[in-house]
């Protein structure tokens, strides 16, 4: 009545080997969610709409960022993710834009609005790369000489 049947031992060594190949699937999952591009363009597009001198931060929960015409894109170990932008942006990939992002008024960093567009310019070729994301991601809202424009850094 209590014997071993052939078919146990069989049973067994099937059973293992399923429950070796789940732990390797789910030790491959990620252990982090992919980041939240949607909330991140909807504060660059609210920035974008409000009064020129306009300034938020958010916190992004990402390892690098990149911006396209018309999309933020986020990416980390958990995946990448993108969201649609209404209203266009430029990464502010250079240390002058970076000094008029944090609120110098750009009249005192460049000599004219058109040196301010031309570094707009500049930028603006280079948006879809991949940049490291910092923690706080900083949006304003500037507006010189005919130049309007939502800077992103």
């Amino acid at each position: 009545m209590f014997e071993t049947h052939v078919d146990a031992l069989y049973l067994w060594v099937g059973l293992s080997a399923v429950s070796v190949a789940v732990l390797g699937v789910v030790a491959g999952l990620p252990m982090t969610a992919p980041p939240n591009a949607t909330a991140t363009a909807a504060t660059i597009d609210e920035v974008a709409t409000s009064p020129p001198g306009s300034v938020e931060k958010r916190r992004l929960l990402a390892d690098e960022w990149a911006l396209e015409a018309g999309a933020l894109r986020l990416r980390n170990d958990g995946g990448t993710a993108q969201a649609g932008l209404t209203q266009y942006a430029v990464a502010a990939d250079s240390e002058r834009l970076r000094t008029v992002l944090d609120g110098t008024a750009p009249a005192s960093v460049y000599d004219s609005p058109a040196a301010f567009r031309a570094a707009l310019d500049r930028a603006r070729a280079r948006n879809e790369t991949w940049r490291p994301a910092p923690e706080r991601l900083s949006i304003g809202h500037v507006a010189w000489g005919g130049v309007d424009v939502t800077l992103v850094g």
